[in-house]
């Protein structure tokens, strides 16, 4: 009498999906158990993926050399995102084990909000309704307000996300200059930009938009020392990675008036603590990780690495594979 096959299984974990519906529709011809957990420890994390034959896992969830060398069962690690910083590679290269994330997704989105936090700064949004709030008319409060055209964007990271910032910002009359390490002549030349050193866009840009990786050589990139090279009336834009910003130091530039202001969508701990530094200050806007949302980015984003685990455990090639 033939044996019968195991169901695989796969593990959704750290993700913050009211439900799985798009993922058992995808996953459905593995004929795979799914289980769903948080794993906001090594601990638990290794508990609930223990027996994982695929993992989809959002950012909530560290999969640190520990976790992984655990998962004896495991193929593929499938990121719902971008960022693959909650996921030690080399240990999961060793591993065996495919690591996929989801590049290009939201492109559109996360550049439309480093876009709108320009345009706020650029236009005093929040201290004009502010002013209104309380009662006030006029543009008493708002002034100095320098004109957008002609102002310098300084873009570290030319990425699909930092290309695509540049190529909005350029529709607005800015001037872009940009650096990155690994970008070619070429992609500077497509976005019309100026390739520059980290150095001279943080002492001559208005704005500074952060698009890089977080890595042990970029974390803390922006710290005391660069904040104090930047001009007094720039503003400082992340839609990147938390990691990148030293936030103690971002805090006392805010304050002291070092520089104009800042825009966040991501921070080092997230949720951030209530006594953050960041949090409440006037000039800086903070916005909740949601640079990447829409509803048609969420889909594609689910889709795309549901697609993946169900690929590998198929016997397939996945399409965006990192490790």
């Amino acid at each position: 009498m033939a044996q019968r096959k195991e169901k695989p299984i796969v593990v959704i974990a750290g993700t913050r999906f009211p439900d799985q519906n798009i993922e058992r529709k995808i996953l459905a011809r593995t004929g795979c158990n799914i289980i769903v957990g948080d794993g906001h420890d090594e601990n638990s994390l290794i508990s609930l993926c223990r027996e994982a034959d695929g993992v989809i896992t959002g950012s909530l969830a560290h999969f640190t050399p520990r976790v992984i060398a655990q998962l004896d069962k495991c193929r593929i690690i499938a990121r719902v995102g971008i960022g693959l910083d909650n996921i030690d590679l080399p240990a999961a290269k060793k591993k065996g084990i495919i690591v996929t994330n989801v590049p290009d997704y939201c492109i559109d989105e996360v550049s439309e909000h480093a876009m709108a936090f320009i345009l706020s700064f650029s236009r005093q949004v929040q201290a004009g309704a502010a002013e209104a709030k309380r009662g006030g008319w006029g543009i008493s409060t708002l002034h100095p307000v320098p004109r957008l055209k002609g102002a310098a964007l300084g873009v570290i990271g030319i990425g699909r996300i930092g290309s695509a910032l540049a190529k909005k910002a350029r529709a607005f009359g800015m001037r872009i200059i940009a650096h990155d390490p690994f970008a070619p002549d070429a992609a500077f030349k497509r976005i019309r930009a100026e390739k520059a050193s980290i150095a001279k866009i943080l002492k001559t840009a208005d704005y500074v938009s952060l698009h890089s990786p977080l890595t042990p050589k970029t974390r803390g990139m922006i710290g005391a020392a660069e904040l104090k090279t930047m001009k007094k009336g720039a503003v400082l834009i992340n839609v990147a990675r938390g990691g990148l910003i030293d936030e103690k130091a971002l805090a006392a530039a805010l304050e002291s008036g070092t520089i104009r202001g800042a825009a966040l969508d991501v921070l080092s701990q997230e949720p951030p603590p209530k006594n953050h530094p960041l949090i409440g200050l006037d000039n800086c806007i903070i916005t909740p990780h949601s640079a990447w949302y829409t509803t048609d980015a969420l889909q594609d984003m689910r889709e795309k690495s549901a697609g993946e685990v169900m690929r590998v455990l198929t016997g397939k090639k996945p399409r965006y594979r990192a490790v």
